[in-house]
């Protein structure tokens, strides 16, 4: 059973609000926070008006509105009990806050933080050790937010507190202290780990990517879809390139992706089905008495017969046989491929029946026009006389 107000109903109701709030939590609060808070509460009062999400109602987006709620986790005021989907628990103002925790100093600082950790928050011991990072080994407060968003690159939102203050003395010992030099060494380290590295150095090329280079990477990536193993794989298969760029491996994924390649199984598939069609022609070349290697357009001619075209092995080879003492045999068979697929010839009694028709008719034999002379009937007396005794002297 489910009773509630209607959302007419609730719109006229009253949302109680604690005096706490007003007293210690909202005077030092972003008002934007606020709006956020008050809203949330009011649903948490009337279901029926929670059909509306808090930043459509508000003209928030997400990210405003996590934002909000993060600040208020860190406040004591709700609790957020998961980040997909989004959930909070409003809690009771009477309740231990973490207010008091948190030095004045630091408080935008860790308020930032927390942002970045959502929807873990700090506890006290953590709390200190972010602090350490600025007291024990001075870095900046915007080199500490580059410090943290590193370290969850690294670990996930989950990283401990412990890893966090051994980068930080790391990057003490290197002089990295201020927000600048922080975010020099966070790009520099993201350019080696980007995957345009890894493919220069899959080529012994010793240089950090170009922007270009790692934008093309990320296309590739994002817009192809292919996987960090397949980019690899590409590399390895370009050994007929005396010197391999990114514009020609981005000639190679092209050709792929027209393929529906994506991955490293349907590459090996692909070139596994390329095998095969190789040899078929090979066989093709040797019915029609050819020398030599078929190249890659007879190949794909000769799939596209069979794949798109519907033509059986067994009649392509039976159309070689009949094409071999050609003066051309791969032009005529070709064309007499082309005919049979218009005409609906797939199988080999299709290509019999087809081959029958177009047999020409055996031609008459023609007489000699010399001999349409006409005849002189001889008798036995001219005939006797045309002998003569080779032993008469004349």
């Amino acid at each position: 059973m489910n009773i509630r107000f209607s959302p007419d109903a609730a719109r006229r109701e009253m949302t109680p609000v604690d005096n706490l709030f007003f007293l210690h939590y909202m005077p030092e609060a972003d008002g934007t926070f606020v709006k956020v808070y008050l809203y949330g509460l009011m649903q948490c009062y009337h279901r029926s008006l929670t059909e509306v999400q808090i930043g459509e109602a508000l003209g928030l987006s997400d990210a405003q509105v996590r934002c909000a709620f993060v600040y208020w986790q860190a406040k004591g005021l709700v609790r957020i009990l998961g980040d997909e989907p989004f959930s909070v628990e409003y809690l009771l103002t009477e309740q231990p806050a973490l207010q008091g925790t948190t030095p004045q100093k630091y408080r935008r600082l860790i308020d930032s933080v927390h942002a970045l950790l959502a929807p873990r928050t700090l506890e006290l011991r953590e709390l200190k050790a972010i602090y350490d990072c600025i007291e024990l080994y001075g870095l900046e407060e915007g080199a500490v937010l580059a410090l943290v968003a590193y370290c969850i690159e690294q670990k996930g939102k989950r990283v401990s507190t412990n890893y966090v203050l051994s980068v930080a003395q790391t990057w003490n010992e290197q002089d990295i202290r201020t927000q600048t030099q922080a975010e020099e060494y966070v790009a520099d380290y993201r350019m080696q780990k980007h995957g345009a590295a890894e493919v220069l150095r899959r080529w012994n090329l010793r240089r950090p990517p170009t922007r270009d280079e790692m934008a093309l990477y990320d296309r590739w990536i994002n817009e192809l879809g292919f996987d960090a193993e397949a980019i690899l794989a590409a590399c390895a298969r370009m050994t007929n390139t005396a010197q391999p760029t990114f514009a020609k491996l981005d000639e190679r994924l092209n050709e792929w992706k027209e393929q529906n390649i994506e991955n490293v199984p349907e590459l090996l598939e692909s070139e596994q089905q390329d095998a095969l069609d190789s040899e078929f022609a090979k066989l093709v070349y040797a019915r029609l008495g050819k020398i030599g290697k078929p190249d890659k357009t007879t190949v794909r001619q000769l799939r596209m017969f069979r794949e798109e075209k519907g033509i059986d092995r067994e009649a392509i080879l039976m159309a070689a046989d009949e094409c071999t003492n050609a003066e051309r045999p791969l032009g005529l068979l070709k064309r007499m491929l082309a005919d049979w697929a218009d005409t609906g010839v797939h199988t080999v009694r299709d290509a019999e029946k087809a081959l029958v028709r177009t047999k020409p008719a055996p031609q008459k034999k023609k007489k000699n026009a010399a001999l349409l002379y006409e005849q002189t009937p001889i008798s036995e007396q001219d005939f006797n006389n045309l002998i003569v005794d080779l032993n008469e002297d004349v």
